[in-house]
């Protein structure tokens, strides 16, 4: 224990930058357990879609989604929903699946929606770079 003190008194910066980096990653972790949505892989959607007729919402821009999306995705850019939550009513009592291009952004829709009472949000992990990654479909229109 006191070569562990030495240790830190001898690197002071080094023993602040882990513990920041300890704490930022603890907070990531614990913030995504909290979260009211789970995250899903590629093969998990297409089982949420098969078994239980998912919705899949693309939160892009329309142009984005005009380049390619996962096939029978419904577009509603993340500008729509802070102001639309008639449009997100729709969705009560389905299985609703969020994807963005990364997977990170599409966290907000998720947010809003479980905000606006949808209980079954899922955030497609990876967005639609990983579903890509995965060699899946997509449709261009």
């Amino acid at each position: 224990m006191a070569q562990l003190f030495e240790f830190i008194g001898n690197h002071l910066i080094l023993s602040l930058a882990f513990m920041s980096v300890f704490f930022f990653l603890m907070m990531t972790l614990m913030n995504e357990k909290m979260q009211a949505f789970k995250n899903v892989t590629s093969n998990e959607l297409t089982q949420l879609v098969n078994h239980k007729n998912a919705v899949v919402v693309d939160t892009r821009s329309v142009d984005a989604f005009k380049q390619g999306h996962i096939v029978n995705a419904l577009n509603i850019p993340l500008s729509d929903f802070s102001n639309n939550t008639a449009k997100l009513q729709e969705f009560k009592g389905k299985t609703v699946i969020a994807y963005c291009p990364n997977g990170i952004t599409s966290k907000s829709a998720c947010k809003h929606m479980t905000n606006a009472g949808i209980e079954n949000v899922f955030n497609l992990s990876g967005g639609i770079n990983g579903w890509i990654n995965d060699k899946l479909p997509i449709v261009k229109k």
